[in-house]
């Protein structure tokens, strides 16, 4: 992390558990000032204490939440767009309304509003900032049941790219996080949010999958070390580098094959 963030705001949403209390936590270590916002406010108090920060009460789906949470705090140097569900684990094709919706209000929406308004936050302060929305490794991977959810989190990561080139010259950074398997509480956080007609199945391989996963704090130093530079992309899950290579070697194909008729 750049030197000149320390004794600077840093806004994290879903920092209740998960990679978002890590990234408070190394964030607060190195020497910031952390605003632990989530939906979880008993939760978001705790991480709060542990790392010396203020708890803010957060409903990434709305707007006004995000204006009222960020209205109590100084200028804004940092804000990490992290909180996520998995949502529906219906396939695609089995997907109601309701679940498409509650994916994306909290998936990509939420993303949308912490990014906007992170980043007019961080222009008013007229210093250097750096905005980070987590995205997935799994948009290079769609899998049967997680089709929503990887479409949110492509969303997500076109929302980056399309603000890399916005800030090209400015003094403001951005990166987005591409996590394999981690640690975390994803699917007991997205089973007690749920409406109660939303298909949230913990699935076997999910489960393992998570259980095998990185450390948060690993994901979270990656996440640091990126604040204050030109670093874009971040993906902490360094064993599964052939997911790229795998996708990017299907699409190169379909160029070499004969044009239709």
């Amino acid at each position: 992390m750049n030197a000149n963030f320390a004794g600077r705001l840093a806004f994290i949403s879903g920092a209740a558990s998960g990679i978002g209390r890590a990234t408070a936590i190394e964030l607060g270590r190195r020497g910031m000032k952390v605003a632990v916002a989530d939906i979880d406010l008993a939760g978001a108090e705790r991480v709060a204490a542990e790392t010396g920060g203020t708890a803010v009460l957060l409903d990434v789906r709305d707007p006004a939440s995000w204006g009222a949470a960020e209205d109590c705090h100084g200028p804004l140097a940092v804000m990490v767009s992290n909180a996520g569900v998995a949502g529906s684990t219906d396939p695609v094709s089995q997907t109601s309304q309701a679940a498409w919706e509650w994916s994306r209000s909290v998936n990509l929406d939420g993303n949308f509003y912490g990014l906007t308004q992170g980043l007019s936050r961080i222009v008013a302060s007229g210093l250097p900032g750096h905005l980070v929305a987590t995205s997935s490794l799994a948009v290079l991977n769609v899998k049967t049941r997680i089709g929503v959810y990887s479409a949110m989190k492509a969303g997500v990561l076109a929302l980056c790219e399309g603000l890399r080139d916005e800030l090209v010259g400015s003094n403001i950074g951005i990166s987005v996080l591409l996590p394999g398997p981690v640690r975390t509480q994803l699917l007991e956080a997205n089973a007690s949010r749920s409406a109660g007609n939303i298909s949230v199945d913990r699935l076997e391989f999910q489960e393992e999958l998570l259980r095998k996963g990185l450390d948060p704090m690993e994901v979270a130093i990656m996440l640091a070390d990126a604040i204050g530079t030109e670093r874009f992309w971040l993906f902490p899950n360094r064993d599964l580098e052939d997911r790229i290579d795998m996708r990017a070697a299907e699409m190169k194909e379909s160029f070499r094959l004969p044009a239709a008729g």
